[in-house]
């Protein structure tokens, strides 16, 4: 085989593929590779600076590779380390934080406590997206658009796994026109949310009565339209209700199609609980939460807190968030429909002046006129929680220049099997 190599697998990428070198000293990235094992491997392309290889054998394997319980677990493009254990990926996650903020913020003088793992790292999900191509529902193949049909997933829970299965045995008979499909389960709740993407398709409310009266617990089928713009356009109803409930601690939530909610529930308590650990709220505060989406974070914090202010972009998670707030009967919280980047900094020229700030923004990090306005408000302390090692380290060092003492970092395991961390870190401002 003409591009065939034997190479040393020596690291990871921050996307969980191994990385090599070929002969020739060009680096070369093979997902499904680990460290420390001798593969052989097929050159699929080459670039200027680095290669991509399809692993062909593993010669020898390392000790920390597991068989996949998935048999697509190579294919489907929704996890990336189910071969790696899980005590190892929690290792390796901590690992790719203390890199990314060493090497991308240069930030040295910080704890990275050890990763926040799950006892039972499966079955978690709480909301799942699959796509439809012609009768075929499934996840997308890794690195293209072909549909790998449904048959199951061990990071779902039975219920979100038997309603996939269901309307995958449905869909060919309906015809062609339904696009994606969004399934959201309460975890505590058990109860079951469907929405439907799809452009004129006259099947829908038939496949909603279908599965209405096979799933007790589903409350709700609504229709999206395609390429919806999800803070505006409105769900059409076509079976019960827009929402599903679910509880975190001893909030409820109410959970439209297109809410924004962290898709691992168990995490998500481990999470906003260290988040209120950092804060250090005493009762009387003032707290600003930007980026605050439907406001989860915020009713967490609300209970230790004097007063609560969300700012978020996407009006529809403005409207969950008030919804919440109004069913948990929490009264001392606002929510300010806006970009953080335009209301923060008005807000810091107007003399707001928060103890805490909680920044959680998304992949891309903070604005610099966010973190602009947060130095200038000089809070006691900020709790920033991110999705991205990268941006973190980005934002991370504009903080500390601008006067904060950083806090330990500690990592939260949202999602086992895939290469995504979540991370909460605390900075002091004396």
């Amino acid at each position: 085989m003409k591009n065939m190599e034997k190479i040393d697998i020596t690291g990871l990428t921050h996307e969980g593929a191994g990385v090599g070198r070929l002969q020739d000293g060009l680096v070369v990235f093979v997902p499904g590779a680990l460290p420390g094992e001798r593969v052989k491997i097929e050159v699929a392309a080459r670039k200027k600076n680095y290669a991509l290889a399809r692993l062909l054998e593993i010669e020898k394997a390392s000790p920390d590779r597991v068989l996949p319980p998935c048999p697509e677990a190579y294919h489907c493009g929704g996890c990336h380390l189910q071969h790696l254990d899980y005590r190892a990926q929690l290792l390796w996650k901590r690992r790719l934080v203390v890199e990314a903020l060493q090497r991308l913020g240069g930030v040295r003088d910080i704890s990275v406590l050890p990763v926040l793992g799950m006892a039972n790292p499966w079955g978690y999900r709480n909301k799942v997206r699959l796509h439809v191509t012609g009768s075929r529902l499934g996840f997308y193949r890794r690195g293209s658009h072909e549909v790998v049909p449904f048959a199951h997933c061990r990071l779902l829970p039975a219920g979100l796994q038997e309603l996939a299965r269901e309307m995958a045995r449905l869909l060919p008979g309906l015809g062609p026109g339904l696009r994606h499909v969004t399934l959201r389960q309460g975890w505590a709740t058990g109860e079951l949310l469907v929405a439907l993407e799809a452009q004129g398709w006259p099947a829908a409310k038939e496949l909603a009565s279908k599965l209405a009266g096979r799933f007790p617990e589903l409350v709700g089928v609504v229709a999206l339209p395609l390429n919806n713009d999800r803070g505006v356009v409105r769900e059409n109803i076509l079976y019960g209700r827009d929402y599903l409930e679910e509880r975190l601690g001893a909030l409820r939530f109410y959970i439209s199609a297109t809410t924004f909610f962290q898709v691992n529930s168990a995490q998500a308590e481990v999470l906003y609980n260290q988040a209120a650990a950092f804060a250090g709220l005493r009762g009387g505060e003032e707290v600003l939460d930007a980026y605050c989406g439907s406001g989860a974070i915020a009713l967490w914090l609300s209970r230790q807190a004097g007063r609560v202010t969300g700012v978020e972009v996407v009006i529809g998670a403005v409207h969950d968030a008030r919804r919440n707030a109004a069913l948990n009967k929490i009264t001392n919280i606002r929510f300010h429909a806006g970009a953080a980047e335009v209301l923060l900094p008005r807000l810091a020229r107007e003399g707001c002046r928060p103890e805490v700030v909680i920044l959680d923004p998304p992949r891309a990090g903070c604005d610099r006129r966010v973190l602009a306005a947060v130095a200038a408000m000089k809070p006691r302390r900020v709790i920033y929680v991110s999705c991205n090692p990268a941006t973190l380290a980005r934002d991370l060092a504009y903080l500390l220049e601008a006067g904060f003492t950083p806090g330990p970092v500690q990592p939260v395991d949202m999602f086992p099997h895939t290469h995504h961390v979540e991370c909460v870190c605390c900075l002091t401002m004396i």
